[in-house]
């Protein structure tokens, strides 16, 4: 195994604790860093949840943003991110 190789699995497992959405790789032959997406980090679950619940909740009008909807949108939140985590975890087995 090449050092460059070693060095981008080092970065691909930084990024990955750390959570981050890109993750900087290097190309040997060409001698330049190209960037890969992490699919896996929490701000892009989070990104997804959103699009899901402005989908099935759409806010057309500042009357909304009243305190009972704003609570129901956190709780939607974070229920629709464990759906779509479970159902992730199904569609990789």
């Amino acid at each position: 195994m090449f050092p460059i190789e070693i060095i981008n699995k080092i970065l691909v497992y930084i990024c990955e604790l750390n959570n981050n959405i890109i993750i900087t790789q290097y190309d040997m032959i060409t001698n330049k860093e190209y960037y890969k997406i992490n699919f896996n980090s929490d701000s892009l679950w989070k990104i997804r949840t959103n699009v899901i619940m402005k989908r099935i909740y759409p806010i057309y009008s500042s009357d909304f943003c009243n305190k009972g909807n704003i609570e129901l949108y956190r709780y939607g939140m974070s229920y629709y991110e464990k759906q779509l985590r479970l159902n992730n975890k199904v569609c990789e087995l």
